[in-house]
């Protein structure tokens, strides 16, 4: 599991609509957090099915989405909401790095890539 916040989408290479962070990356152009093997299952039971919902999206196991700036303004309301449930501290730090990055995306006026 992947997430990458982009904060400078010009010259940066795409994948179809999906900006590319270069393995190689300045800190101008984003950030990148790699997750544990296992985050993927945990992102896929309780993040994906919610986030298909609210989101125009296809997030699956093995995806990798593009999360604009319109998009991350429906993320943010939907992980502020997920904070005041229970979860486990493992989902904890993936949801506040998601929150970090989701919040400079917005103020960046770019987006989040997410891969599972």
């Amino acid at each position: 599991m992947k997430i990458e916040l982009i904060k400078d989408i010009k010259d940066i290479e795409m994948y179809g609509d999906i900006p590319c962070l270069p393995v190689e990356y300045s800190e101008d152009q984003g950030e990148r957090f790699i997750g544990e093997e296992t985050d993927s299952w945990l992102m896929l039971e309780d993040f994906v099915s919610a986030i298909d919902v609210i989101c125009p999206n296809d997030l699956d196991y093995g995806d990798v989405d593009y999360f604009d700036t319109e998009k991350c303004l429906i993320l943010k309301s939907w992980l502020e909401g997920r904070k005041k449930s229970p979860m486990s501290p493992r989902l904890q730090i993936i949801y506040q790095i998601l929150e970090q990055y989701v919040d400079s995306a917005i103020r960046c006026g770019t987006g989040v890539v997410i891969e599972l």
